[in-house]
Order: structure tokens, then C-alpha cells, then sequence
């Protein structure tokens, strides 16, 4: 299976690409520490402007035996068109003039006060990878919660991939196997701009007060052109249902056995991407404990980097913090 940052261009290495300098870097290190997904993530050109525009194969071409002097018949495959649309998240960042310069050192005093507006938008774009909902935001994009929201038995369903881990009521939380990939799952950016989280200094400006008051104010805008795009939901699951208030306890869902489910589930599909698990932190450390029992054969403790890492059959699982414990039944 590929190695995502040896086949495709993550964010971070779109970032790196396309510019230098001190608050760049810092915000490529920002990135990698505060989120686990972004982190992952593969990103794309949009094929149409500030959508993308692409085809979900549903179907396969039917193929026959053919015999000497005789032809057969003329097939093709059953494909649905899905356009994603990207989403424009901006925000300004400005501190007082005489206080930077105050300090040794004007940007870095610039960079540090802005460092809460760049992990915000960090959140809010990894929360819309799961969350996002055109229907309630037009301005953002459908996440993957709003994609595999709903149980089927039909093979030829997005349903068939959301497995159901039996909880009810509103105390419930997922788990997510995505993978990422060209072919796959990836974020999207619009065609003839930069991808990723873009700085732009606006330098001094007038500050003016409802009171009429003016003072001089170091101005930053952030901003995030970003969208998402799944080609082949068959590569990712959702296990779904997961009532959180039961972990641990005898009535608890057989998690294990749900993410065999889910791994068997995809396995035929994810051979072109690669696979991470994402949880939130109350589901991971349950998991992490189970890891801890020499006899559980499926996950497992490694190490990468220093970091003890968990492990499911080889595939690793992140935290995600803003998968929710809250979140509705999946029927």
C-alpha cells in the first residue's frame, strides 16, 4: 500500500512548495501538531473552477465468452456525476502597533498573537470534514458524516459502508476508516489558487473604534479555499452508533469485532490509497487499553517517531477530537 507523502501531495506539502519564509514554516508545523486528519489528508486541483466535478463508478461492465465467427454485446459500466463545491473560511488577526514594536521581534509578536486564529480555522475545517453541511451552511462543504448517513443492506448503497454499533438516543460517537488517495478520498482547492492555509500581511493599518477613536494596528488575514470529494465511498467506512456512556461496561459494543467489520469492508477497495482510523480521544484511549492486553492479536502498540502509536491490523488510529460524543442515531 503507498505511502500518502511518497505518492500524493499532502497540505504539507502543497505548503511547502509554493512558498518560503518564517510564518509559512510555522504554520506548517502548526498544521501537523493540531491535527491528525489535515495532517493525512492528500489535496487536489478542482477540475472546474471552485468545484470538482467527478464520477462514482456503481456499476461494472458486464463481459461475456466469445466464440469463433460470433461477437458480443457492446457494455459499459454505471457511473453517478457528483460535483463538490469548496468552501471559503477567512479570518483577520491584528495587534497593536507600539506593543509589537515593543518586542525584539515584530513578526514573530505578530505570528505568536496569531497562532489562535490558525488553529482555529484548523478545527473548523477538520470539523467540517466530518460535519459539514451545505444544507445548514451553503457557504462550507458536505463533510463525510453527512455522506454516510444512513444504514442499507443494498450493496450498490453508500449505506452498505455505515456500520451499525447498536447504540440509540444522542450519546453516540463513530469511527472512521478513510482512505486517502486520488482515487479515494481527498480534500479539494480552487483551480488557479494555492492550497492550504494562505498568510497574507496587510501591514499597518487605521484601526477605528465605534467610538470614533482611532489607533494604529499590524493587520494579518488567514485564509482557507477547501472543499472535499470522495471517489470511491467503497474505500471508506463509518461505524456508527457507538454509544459512548456503555464503554467499558458489559452492554458496551464489541468494538473490535466492528472494526473487522469495517476493515473487510473495504479491503477490496483501498488497495491505490492509504487507510488511517480516526476516533475521538475517549474512544482511542478505550482502544489503547485494549491494545494493552497481550492477547488482543488485532491492535497493537508501536512506536514511530518516539510516540507510542496504536495500531488496528496494521492500519494506524488517530485522535480526532472533533468527532462528537453527541452525535444522533444513524438508522
Amino acid at each position: 500500500m503507498p505511502i500518502v507523502g511518497d505518492t500524493y501531495l499532502t497540505l504539507k506539502d502543497k505548503l511547502a512548495q509554493t512558498e518560503n519564509g518564517k510564518v509559512t514554516s510555522t504554520i506548517i508545523d502548526l498544521l501537523a501538531q493540531t491535527s491528525s486528519v489535515l495532517d493525512d489528508a492528500i489535496v487536489k486541483e478542482c477540475n472546474n473552477g471552485d468545484s470538482n466535478k467527478t464520477t462514482v463508478r456503481n456499476g461494472l461492465p458486464e463481459a461475456e465468452f466469445r466464440q469463433f465467427y460470433d461477437g458480443v454485446q457492446c457494455s459499459k459500466g454505471q457511473y453517478t456525476q457528483i460535483t463538490d463545491s469548496t468552501g471559503m473560511l477567512e479570518v483577520y488577526s491584528e495587534v497593536d502597533k507600539d506593543l509589537a514594536d515593543m518586542n525584539s521581534d515584530t513578526n514573530q509578536f505578530r505570528l505568536n498573537e496569531s497562532l489562535g486564529f490558525i488553529e482555529s480555522m484548523n478545527q473548523t475545517v477538520e470539523e467540517n470534514l466530518f460535519y459539514g453541511n451545505k444544507k445548514t451552511n451553503p457557504a462550507a462543504f458536505d463533510g463525510l458524516a453527512n455522506r454516510y448517513n444512513k444504514l442499507s443492506t443494498d450493496e450498490k448503497s453508500i449505506g452498505n459502508w455505515v456500520i451499525d454499533a447498536g447504540g440509540e438516543g444522542t450519546t453516540n460517537t463513530s469511527i472512521w476508516f478513510v482512505t486517502w488517495g486520488d482515487l479515494h478520498t481527498h480534500l479539494l482547492y480552487p483551480k488557479g489558487s494555492k492550497a492550504g492555509l494562505q498568510h497574507e500581511d496587510k501591514g499597518q493599518q487605521t484601526k477605528e473604534l465605534p467610538n470614533g477613536k482611532m489607533y494604529e494596528v499590524y493587520r494579518d488575514l488567514y485564509k482557507w479555499f477547501v472543499g472535499l470529494t470522495v471517489r470511491d465511498y467503497r474505500s471508506t467506512c463509518r461505524i456508527a452508533n457507538i454509544d459512548v456512556s456503555k464503554l467499558g461496561t458489559k452492554d458496551a459494543a464489541d468494538l473490535i469485532d466492528k472494526m473487522v467489520d469495517a476493515f473487510n469492508q473495504i479491503d477490496d477497495y483501498n488497495k491505490t490509497g492509504r487507510t488511517v482510523i480516526y476516533c475521538n480521544r475517549k474512544v482511542r484511549t478505550f482502544l489503547h487499553k485494549q491494545a494493552m492486553n497481550k492477547t488482543n492479536v488485532h491492535l497493537t502498540l508501536n512506536e514511530v517517531g518516539g510516540k507510542k502509536i496504536v495500531e488496528f491490523l496494521g492500519i494506524p488510529v488517530k485522535t480526532c477530537n472533533k468527532i462528537l460524543n453527541t452525535e444522533d442515531k444513524v438508522a
